[in-house]
């Protein structure tokens, strides 16, 4: 990878698409995971997944997707991808925390959120001495309809190293510098969370659905909130290479 393209394009803009990073056939066996799972009632998931948000029928939030099979542990592991993390946080980073979303229906959107003011405790990033540092990155994989008209991922380009707050509320239909990220099933999209981000207005009755892999500086605790941890039992029969990703490391 060509670093010097990937620095002025990740700076410039918060986030980067990598094109073809999973192949069809395994899009489609993700599908039918999450779609099994979306089924399913609480207590029948299997250990550690949970509904994060209360499913209803609008959307479906399920927490430690990683958990759920080995599919997930494979997008987890994606070699660019954690050369891209390497080189984002010095080479210290974690897998902290994995989420499935689903929208169901026509009108659902993900409210926009983070930008870099009000700064947030957990979130940073800067650039010092030609280095990127963020400290906590996310990849989204989309998995089945993410055109802008299905409400696609959407972001505001730069959002990321603003000085001002955002002058609009969370809804994207009032945030005239939104823009769709036009990333197809199979793509990944890599962001720092300090960007403001969200979705477009689904204005199709398509079902749309994203996987989204957090890495955190090494150093940071699973983030908690609506029951996102890697579970002892998980960590204890987890591959290696797993096991190297979701370690927490301590000083």
């Amino acid at each position: 990878m060509n670093f010097k393209e990937f620095d002025y394009e990740f700076d410039l803009n918060g986030y980067i698409i990598l094109k073809n990073i999973i192949n069809k056939k395994r899009i489609n066996k993700i599908n039918k995971i999450l779609q099994s799972l979306e089924s399913k009632k609480p207590a029948d998931l299997p250990p550690n997944i949970f509904f994060g948000k209360k499913k209803n029928q609008s959307e479906a939030y399920i927490s430690n997707i990683l958990e759920a099979d080995k599919e997930f542990e494979k997008l987890a592991a994606i070699p660019k991808i954690l050369k891209i993390m390497a080189h984002l946080t010095s080479n210290f980073f974690r897998l902290n925390h994995t989420v499935a979303m689903t929208k169901f229906k026509k009108n659902t959107y993900t409210d926009l959120h983070m930008g870099n003011l009000p700064l947030h405790p957990k979130i940073f990033y800067f650039v010092k001495d030609a280095k990127i540092f963020s400290n906590l990155t996310k990849v989204l994989f989309p998995i089945c309809n993410n055109t802008e008209k299905d409400g696609g991922f959407a972001v505001i380009p730069g959002s990321h190293k603003s000085n001002f707050k955002r002058p609009y509320n969370n809804n994207p239909k009032n945030n005239k510098l939104l823009n769709f990220v036009d990333a197809k099933p199979g793509d990944a999209v890599i962001f720092t969370e300090a960007l403001a981000h969200g979705s477009m207005t689904n204005k199709t009755n398509n079902i749309r659905r994203i996987i989204t892999y957090c890495y955190s500086v090494g150093y940071m605790p699973d983030w908690t909130k609506l029951n996102l941890n890697h579970s002892k039992e998980y960590f204890n029969k987890a591959p290696n290479k797993i096991k190297k990703l979701i370690k927490i490391y301590k000083g």
